[in-house]
């Protein structure tokens, strides 16, 4: 019987695309993590994020939870993860640390994607794409928006970020 395992992962947009990493084998995935105990999945991103590119989280937006593949742990048990997704902008350039081998932009390239890395960014681009609608800010119930990027959206009355979706 499978468990799920609780994971933190992280959407990096940039202009040059999606940020994602390789550890050892040949598949590309998002950068994250499972949570440590007593750890949120949202805290265990930011680290993730931290530990794997170096990158330092500045904003962090919830998104969406997704359920990943099962996979077989090292004591042959089976497991699948269990996603907190995250939109997270970040300073810093990011390089390879830890287990990561190499750095990555996905912007519909060639690129090598692991099965739930594809669902993932696939789900996210839907969601960048939407139109905000009733939407209030959580932060001030400001109703008016910038609208010039479509996903996350500003408060133009407070300037918090806000993910449609």
């Amino acid at each position: 019987m499978a468990h799920g395992r609780r994971r933190g992962t992280a959407i990096v947009d940039t202009p040059e695309g999606i940020l994602v990493v390789r550890e050892r084998n040949k598949f590309f995935t998002l950068a994250g993590g499972g949570a440590r105990k007593h750890e949120s999945r949202r805290e265990t991103a930011i680290r993730e994020l931290k530990e794997e590119t170096g990158l330092a989280a500045k904003t962090c937006i919830y998104l969406f939870p997704e359920k990943g593949r099962v996979h077989r742990d090292f004591r042959g048990g089976h497991y699948f993860d269990l996603h907190e997704v995250y939109l997270i902008t970040a300073d810093g350039i990011a390089e390879p640390r830890r287990e990561v081998k190499e750095i990555g932009y996905f912007n519909n390239s060639n690129l090598p994607l692991s099965y739930t890395t594809k669902k993932i960014i696939e789900r996210y681009l839907v969601l960048k794409k939407s139109k905000p609608r009733g939407v209030k800010c959580e932060n001030c119930g400001a109703t008016e928006f910038d609208t010039s990027t479509t996903n996350p959206i500003k408060c133009k009355h407070c300037g918090t970020l806000h993910y449609l979706g």
